[in-house]
């Protein structure tokens, strides 16, 4: 097959796979949060507010209740109300403006804007690859906590990291260094997976900006990361931070939602 051949079926596999994204949001139409109208590192309380304000009508009332008009002033209320804790995983507050906050605390954020009201308990799952879990094994299990979540009326909140690449062929999952990480919340997905599937196309709301964007995510077998890799070319998760001559990918490595 000629390059030409080549380059034509892979973009109709990618048109194939975005149109087949049938798994949405409850409430589509909502305006997403955008966390550059206040300053720090506020992905984690912007895709809180997204995941609310996208979900079912128990979940928008959630959003709903935090006061202000406007994205700075709602983004304020959450990190000063819930973020500005001490955080019972770490010896920090849960929410720091250059560290912003991580998976445990966003995880308790946001069952604390539950309150009392009689809805499921928010949890969270770590996407890396378990021992013996197969490369199929690891993609049917993140697409099958994305999609319970979202058919549960709460579009998932999903953790990315980006991680630089080591120059030892044979390094192992801890001399990955850790550039940035970013949350963002699925707006999209296939409703149903090949049980052979080593990959699928989603569709993601990026809080920095507040834009939608496409994305997919697919086994590397050439990675010795032990997550499922992610292609996001229009978020920048981090990519400015990189040493000159870094190379790196972008991993799935968590997700927040009802399970």
């Amino acid at each position: 097959m000629n390059a030409l051949k080549i380059h034509l079926v892979l973009i109709s596999t990618t048109l194939f796979a975005y149109a087949d994204l049938d798994l949405t949001p409850p409430n589509p139409t909502f305006t997403p949060v955008n966390q550059l109208k206040i300053s720090g590192n506020a992905c984690g309380p912007a895709a809180l507010l997204n995941a609310f304000g996208f979900g079912s009508q128990k979940w928008q009332e959630l959003g709903t209740a935090v006061p202000g008009s406007t994205d700075r002033s709602r983004l304020t209320y959450v990190i000063r109300g819930y973020g500005l804790k001490q955080s019972q995983h770490l010896d920090r507050l849960r929410w720091t403006k250059t560290r912003g906050v991580n998976l445990l605390d966003l995880t308790d954020m946001a069952n604390e804007m539950r309150g009392s009201r009689w809805i499921e308990k928010i949890e969270n799952e770590v996407l890396l690859k378990e021992r013996r879990e197969s490369d199929s094994e690891l993609i049917r299990r993140i697409h099958s906590h994305l999609a319970i979540s979202m058919k549960k009326g709460l579009p998932p909140i999903i953790s990315l990291q980006r991680r630089a690449r080591p120059s030892r062929k044979d390094a192992s999952a801890i001399d990955w260094r850790l550039v940035h990480g970013h949350f963002v919340v699925l707006a999209a997905l296939p409703a149903k997976l090949d049980r052979k599937a080593t990959g699928f196309s989603f569709r993601y709301i990026d809080p920095w900006g507040g834009k939608i964007h496409e994305g997919s995510l697919r086994i590397d077998p050439n990675c010795t990361y032990p997550a499922a890799v992610v292609s996001v070319p229009n978020s920048d998760v981090g990519k400015r931070s990189l040493k000159k001559g870094e190379s790196s990918i972008v991993a799935i490595v968590a997700t927040i939602g009802v399970f």
